[in-house]
């Protein structure tokens, strides 16, 4: 299955894709002239919202921890963060 925009918020966007393993890929895009913190909440990729999910940083190799219920960041100018997301 393809990733998905599951918000477009004009210069801000959140994709998705699932995983086989059941877990979520997630882009937060910057395509706006500033950073700005873009945030997705985990009814957005079809979690429940009490859901505590593990978050690992794609591109740094790192885990973040456990969140309950969303995730936010800061997302540099015409930048991405790329998470997955594991129930």
């Amino acid at each position: 299955m393809q990733g998905r925009r599951v918000r477009d918020d004009g210069d801000l966007e959140v994709w998705s894709k699932p995983l086989a393993d059941g877990s979520r890929a997630v882009i937060l895009f910057n395509r706006g002239a500033a950073t700005q913190t873009i945030a997705v909440d985990w009814t957005e990729l079809g979690y429940p919202a009490s859901l505590q999910a593990q978050v690992r940083d794609l591109w740094s190799k790192k885990t973040l921890g456990k969140m309950k219920g969303r995730f936010a960041a800061p997302v540099a100018s015409h930048g991405v963060v790329m998470i997955r997301v594991s129930p």
